[in-house]
């Protein structure tokens, strides 16, 4: 902020707009100090927009993952001017909807004081976010400088805009954004993504009606084998799901739980390949009692086909943007799961994203299965790794924390030593009392403290106090559902 704030003080040409820089703390303490600018400075009532710059991690890119409310041109103003762009409307629906244990100033500036304004936050590594080895030495310089061109070149362009004079003419709609790789923005009001999706729907229908119009018994079979497909495709993926939920409740009640919060590639092998090994079986039986004289009559073809048709014309840039997406959501949730304790197993929120991305991915690969041989070896392969890793994760060879300098993982605890007083409401002393209180901010508990601090083991669980603030723990932190 103190570079930006230096380059516009130093800009030959004069701002249209003025500019505040807030430095303010209280952060932690759920937002006081951005609450009590935006409700009682002076100066609140002159802003028209803002750029808020968090982080949930030590470095990385910087991804925009909020704007608004609605006012379109602000998502515009960032596509424009942003050297190296980095944003996503599907951050904004996941941060919205709560599923992310946290809130920022936006929300303040936002509510409080119905003020438009960016959201951006670094991710990178943030298994080290609020711990002692949130250090500055571990913040990539790049990182730093990465973010100040595109906050530099994003103010100024803002404060020359005519949009910031009256933004209430441009408030209206939203916008869907993304970037592609973080090469370029693509950004397009929200009423035309839904005019694109209804588009999509009635070229389907009027595909479904042509083929209809055919001879009837032409139309008969090929409705049948559409609604045969139909439901082997959906059949198949929830089998896969059901299969993945059972080994991930196996894992959680055997106490081995999070064992990916460190090795996290023997997470996506486990799950993943139970999940594309069920897919992949399902098919193959379809195939195989449904449909065995298809591979015979397609093989002839399919080298023509993949290489004069689908290289050229075909989804390789949709199916790689949608594994970079897929990549930038495990970057965000994986380190999320250190430090949310609200009773959910974090297992089967890692194997519900794995089964996502494994059904999202092979759909673009599924009738490859229709025109191969066998699949033995590969299932063969897929039940190897998945029966080798079960093994090993039974065996407690994955621990779920990691103590290594260059690359930690250490589990979040909440230890306040305290001395409690109850008063009456006369101001009588009703009841006191001291000592440690610990809280637990991940799925585990203290299952991995107590074998090192038997003393652990004697302590009292505090219950809660429905009649008293925060139940009765001194906690100033309004976030009892976080911990336990």
């Amino acid at each position: 902020m103190l570079e930006v704030l230096h380059s516009l003080a130093n800009l030959s040409t004069p701002l249209i707009h003025g500019v505040i820089f807030l430095f303010n703390g209280a952060e932690e303490n759920i937002l006081q100090a951005s609450h009590g600018f935006i409700t009682q400075h002076p100066w609140a009532q002159q802003v028209r927009a803002f750029v808020n710059l968090e982080a949930s991690g030590v470095g990385g890119k910087e991804l925009v993952f909020q704007t608004g409310p609605e006012n379109p041109w602000l998502v515009q103003a960032y596509v424009r001017a942003a050297v190296h762009p980095f944003a996503s409307v599907v951050g904004q629906d996941i941060f919205q909807s709560g599923l992310i244990p946290s809130d920022t100033d936006f929300c303040i500036f936002r509510d409080f004081g119905n003020i438009p304004g960016i959201d951006l936050a670094f991710i990178e590594n943030g298994f080290l976010y609020h711990t002692k080895y949130d250090t500055p030495d571990r913040i990539h310089i790049n990182s730093i400088q990465r973010a100040g061109d595109n906050i530099l070149s994003v103010l100024k362009h803002l404060v020359m805009s005519d949009e910031l004079a009256d933004f209430s003419e441009y408030r209206h709609g939203n916008m869907v954004f993304f970037d592609m790789l973080g090469l370029m923005m693509v950004a397009y009001p929200a009423h035309v993504g839904t005019v694109i999706n209804y588009m999509a729907v009635i070229a389907t229908v009027v595909h479904l009606g042509k083929k209809c119009m055919l001879t009837s018994s032409v139309a008969g079979w090929y409705l049948c084998d559409l609604m045969c497909a139909v439901f082997l495709l959906v059949l198949s993926w929830i089998f896969s799901l059901l299969a993945v939920l059972f080994v991930a409740l196996l894992v959680t009640l055997m106490g081995r739980s999070m064992f990916w919060y460190t090795h996290f590639y023997a997470g996506v092998c486990l799950y993943g390949s139970a999940a594309v090994s069920i897919i992949l079986w399902t098919h193959t039986l379809a195939k195989n009692q449904c449909y065995w004289g298809v591979s015979g009559l397609c093989r002839a073809e399919i080298w023509a086909l993949m290489f004069h048709d689908l290289l050229p014309h075909g989804l390789a840039v949709p199916y790689i943007h949608i594994m970079f997406l897929i990549r930038v959501i495990f970057e965000v949730f994986t380190p999320i799961q250190g430090r949310n304790a609200n009773g959910f197993p974090p297992d089967i929120f890692l194997l519900l994203l794995v089964t996502l991305a494994t059904v999202i991915l092979s759909s673009y690969f599924m009738h490859f299965i229709y025109l191969s041989r066998s699949t033995k070896r590969i299932l063969a392969v897929l039940m190897s790794v998945f029966t080798l890793i079960l093994v090993l994760v039974c065996c407690g060879l994955f621990f779920p924390y990691s103590a290594d300098p260059s690359n930690p993982r250490p589990k979040r605890v909440f230890v306040q030593h305290i001395t409690r007083r109850f008063h009456t409401l006369d101001g009588s002393l009703q009841s006191s009392d001291s000592g440690l209180c610990i809280s637990d901010l991940d799925y585990t508990g203290m299952q991995h403290i107590t074998p090192h601090i038997p003393q652990i083991n004697d302590s009292i669980r505090t219950r809660c106090h429905d009649q008293l603030p925060y139940c009765g723990f001194p906690r100033f932190l309004t976030v009892e559902f976080l911990v336990k």
